[in-house]
């Protein structure tokens, strides 16, 4: 397999079921009655319906696990690579050798490109070679050395970039976890049937558990370099 795969998001939703299930759900919790009628009256109302692309969907039945995890580092200049090596570790340890990666909502994975920021704009480049695209919108499977390429590239972009998609979902090809990263560079991962990371586990692999209200590591006022709002 190439590094990276770009497929559609139809294409997952139907060869994986559980994966669209978790979009799916995550739609209904945006969709909004109130914003669909504002892009009716535009005359849009097929653009909202390509965002919630999803959403018509039939979810299947399946307990979930949520938890927040970190990694209790605060020098932002390193912290790319400790997190592809923690990851890294994390799937050796739960035999994953395929990642899929789709947005809750269909939204271009480019997105603001007028914020300047070096490591944002880095980040964007990266994502440019990785894809040979410069705007894209549907689904990619990564191997492993591209799941190493991508995770620096995402950190950036969710950590800087608040226009593109809050929840740029990673998915383990056998569909057990997923996580997202936000801007604090903090997974929320969901287990999905059962649960794969135990808190010993998690500990085990040089990770922490984050119970409570998430902080920025990297900064002490909490004010985010480079995070631009498009107006």
């Amino acid at each position: 397999m190439a590094m990276l795969t770009l497929v559609t998001r139809q294409e997952i939703a139907a060869q994986k079921t559980i994966i669209a299930s978790e979009i799916i759900s995550l739609q209904r919790s945006f969709y909004d009655e109130e914003a669909l009628e504002a892009y009716r009256e535009d005359g849009e109302e097929d653009l909202y319906w390509e965002i919630f692309d999803l959403l018509q969907g039939k979810p299947e039945s399946y307990q979930s696990f949520h938890k927040i995890i970190g990694l209790n580092h605060s020098d932002l200049g390193s912290y790319t690579q400790l997190l592809v090596s923690r990851l890294q570790q994390l799937a050796d340890h739960l035999q994953i050798q395929e990642w899929i990666v789709l947005s809750h909502l269909r939204l271009d994975f480019f997105g603001n490109r007028d914020n300047d920021y070096a490591p944002l704009e880095q980040a964007y480049q990266s994502l440019e070679k990785l894809t040979g695209l410069h705007t894209y919108k549907e689904a990619f499977r990564l191997d492993q050395s591209g799941f190493a390429e991508f995770i620096p590239i995402l950190f950036w972009i969710q950590r800087c970039d608040p226009s593109v998609s809050d929840y740029i979902c990673v998915f383990d090809e056998q569909q057990r976890i997923s996580f997202f990263i936000c801007k604090y560079g903090n997974l929320h991962v969901t287990e999905m049937g059962q649960e794969y990371l135990s808190p010993q586990l998690l500990q085990e692999l040089g990770w922490t558990l984050i119970e409570g209200p998430e902080s920025d590591p990297f900064t002490d006022d909490g004010a985010i370099a480079g995070r631009v709002i498009r107006f």
